[in-house]
């Protein structure tokens, strides 16, 4: 048997005979590492909506009123709503590494249909604890698989200042006043003066973390913001 052949054959009994993959939203059994099957997969594609930026801030305003933007432009691919809440939360809170490459090619897609030209990607920082909880942070694997895509190098450029409340456990107003000053520019990036950055998250409700990381961006030198996440969850409430 050729070599090649004989990895295919332990590749197969490593993943589809001991460690077997099931959807992460139907739970049907599954040959990919695309963390969904085939079936539901096409029900996302139906789903993407690749909202721009102009249309969010615009939006934004109307529930937050008037704010001061430091993303020059943005993505958001898909309402908060099922099927992508679920594989949120499997990405989140059941490890499941494969939805965060899932995301990361519908990220790839709408990027690429975008004509921002930026030089360096990065990510929202997630707590000491919960990366010990989770073993990864989903930002950055998105992130890592958008920048081998677009030959763009990846760079960790923040740093959270304190632990502060889980944002989700705020209310609106509670979550700027509680993003505020809470991250931080990790010092030796002066490579990032007058260069574009693309930020990637996977959700966004608020856009008080987003915004806030942009604001230090900008405060250190960076010329253009952009920002790509995956659901943006106020368009639940606010749109059909």
């Amino acid at each position: 048997m050729a070599n090649s052949q004989f990895v295919t054959l332990l590749h197969y009994i490593a993943t589809d005979v001991l460690f077997p993959s099931f959807c992460a939203y139907c739970g049907k059994l599954i040959s990919n590492d695309d963390g969904v099957c085939k079936q539901c997969r096409n029900s996302i594609n139906k789903i993407i909506k690749n909202y721009s930026g102009e249309y969010v801030f615009a939006l934004e305003e109307k529930i937050h009123g008037k704010r001061k933007w430091f993303i020059d432009n943005g993505v958001w691919l898909f309402k908060y709503e099922e099927p992508v809440t679920k594989l949120v939360y499997a990405m989140k809170f059941k490890y499941n590494r494969s939805i965060a490459r899932l995301f990361a090619q519908y990220c790839i897609d709408a990027i690429n249909v975008q004509s921002w030209q930026f030089d360096y990607i990065t990510y929202i920082p997630i707590s000491n604890d919960r990366l010990w909880k989770r073993g990864f942070n989903q930002s950055e694997i998105m992130a890592k698989h958008i920048g081998n895509a677009c030959n763009k190098d990846v760079v960790n450029l923040f740093c959270l200042k304190s632990e502060k409340a889980a944002q989700k456990k705020l209310s609106s107003n509670e979550r700027f006043i509680n993003t505020y000053q809470k991250f931080d520019i990790i010092q030796g990036n002066s490579n990032i003066v007058q260069k574009a950055v693309l930020i990637v998250d996977d959700v966004y409700t608020t856009g008080a973390t987003i915004n806030e990381c942009a604001r230090l961006l900008k405060a250190n030198g960076v010329q253009h913001v952009y920002a790509c996440i995956v659901a943006y969850a106020m368009l639940k409430e606010m749109t059909p």
